[in-house]
Order: C-alpha cells, then sequence, then structure tokens
C-alpha cells in the first residue's frame, strides 16, 4: 500500500509516552508495515539495521514492539494495520473482477410497490421532525464505551491490539465499572504506584482484575464508587 489515513488525535493519545527516538521507531514501523503488507520481522537485528539504528536503541525498539505489536510466527502484528490491508486487498479485488467485466455493474432501476409509493407520500415522524434525534425500535439511544477511552487512562500500553478483542466482549454496564475501578487504583492501590506490579491491560479484563480488592494507600480496603453505581444499574 501507498496510502494510508492518518489520525493525528488518536496517535497522539496513544503514544503520549514515547520519547522523541521511540517516536521515530514507531512511524517508521508504521510505514514499513503498510508499504509491505506484512508483519515486522521477528529478528530485531534486522529491524535495527532497516531502522538505522544503533545498539544503544535496542530498547526502545523493544519498548515500541511491546506496546503496540504482537509478536506470532510470522513477525509482530498490528491489528489495526492489519484490518486497513485486509479492506485494502479486498477493493482492490472488487475492482479487479469489474475491470474484467467493463466496470461496475450499473444498479438496476427499482421499481417502487404501491406500499413505498404511500410510505414516501405519508413521511415517518422523524422524517417530519428532521431535528429530532433518532431513536432505536425500544425508544432507548444504544450506549457503548469505546475501547481507547479504556486505554488512554490505563497506565500501562502493552498488547493493545489483544486487550480489544477482550473488551469489544464486554457489556456496557461491566465497562462503567471498570473505567471508575482503573481510576480508583490510580489514585488509592499502593501497588499501582509501581508500574512493575500493574498487570497488561489484556490480563487486567481476562482476569476481571477490577473485582479485586482495592487497599488505599497506607491504609485498609475502600468503597468503591464503582461499586455503588454497578448496583444502581442492577
Amino acid at each position: 500500500m501507498n496510502y494510508y489515513s492518518f489520525h493525528i488525535g488518536d496517535y497522539r493519545r496513544d503514544t503520549a509516552h514515547l520519547t522523541p527516538i521511540e517516536h521515530y521507531i514507531y512511524r517508521t514501523l508504521i510505514d514499513w508495515y503498510f508499504l509491505n503488507e506484512t508483519p515486522i520481522p521477528k529478528d530485531t537485528q534486522v529491524v535495527m539495521r532497516r531502522l538505522s539504528l544503533g545498539s544503544d536503541m535496542a530498547p526502545n525498539l523493544e519498548n515500541v514492539l511491546n506496546d503496540f505489536f504482537v509478536l506470532d510466527e510470522n513477525g509482530w502484528n498490528h491489528g489495526r494495520i492489519d484490518n486497513e490491508i485486509r479492506e485494502y486487498r479486498n477493493k482492490a479485488e472488487v475492482n479487479r473482477v469489474n475491470g474484467k467485466l467493463g466496470g461496475r455493474p450499473k444498479k438496476p432501476k427499482k421499481t417502487q410497490t404501491v406500499n413505498e409509493r404511500l410510505a414516501n407520500d405519508n413521511p415517518t415522524e422523524n422524517e417530519s421532525k428532521p431535528n429530532q434525534e433518532p431513536l432505536t425500535n425500544n425508544q432507548q439511544p444504544i450506549k457503548d464505551i469505546p475501547f481507547d477511552d479504556f486505554y488512554s487512562i490505563y497506565p500501562k500500553k502493552l498488547k493493545k491490539a489483544d486487550a480489544e478483542k477482550v473488551w469489544r466482549k464486554i457489556d456496557y454496564k461491566t465497562k462503567l465499572v471498570i473505567m471508575d475501578d482503573v481510576k480508583n487504583r490510580l489514585l488509592n492501590h499502593s501497588g499501582w504506584s509501581d508500574k512493575n506490579f500493574i498487570p497488561n491491560p489484556q490480563a487486567y479484563l481476562n482476569g476481571r482484575r477490577w473485582e479485586d480488592e482495592i487497599t488505599k494507600i497506607g491504609s485498609a480496603p475502600v468503597l468503591l464508587e464503582s461499586e455503588r453505581k454497578y448496583k444502581a444499574l442492577n
């Protein structure tokens, strides 16, 4: 791929903890990944040579790889980039097939039924009130909390793609509890004052660690605001 979208806000939010050299490493790895449409090689010496990095920068490369990529037998993978490459290839294949057929097929003209003509003559309530917000069938808006909201406040940036897969399976009420739990642990939990004792986000979500007792720094366990919210919601 010779082109990809770059969302500045998302990037700045996810990379605020990086040093200048780590910014260079991450951006260069992104370009390399898109250009070759393949994962970053497992051999870090090859990667360092490709990025013109000195041996003293090996820890910086390791930090970036561990923060944003997932290692498997094929190399270092990046979930979002893999999705964009997949969509790009699917579109390219559709265009290739349409090209053989002489271009995009023309859409057949739709013949309106009697009911459809009557519906057009009598607009629905939402159509007659264009400024009113659309509602779902049960008159309740669909609620969710984006994964990036959680990841932006979680103090340990590691295996983001794996953590996002787990987040998508969690219901909205539990996500509210999780968000409050992370904030409370950052303020109150003596164990979270040292990043070495903070689980990576995937382990935190998989292990339902928000249910663990919180010990306030220098005192006994504290009652979470999230516990009260969860009881109220249920």
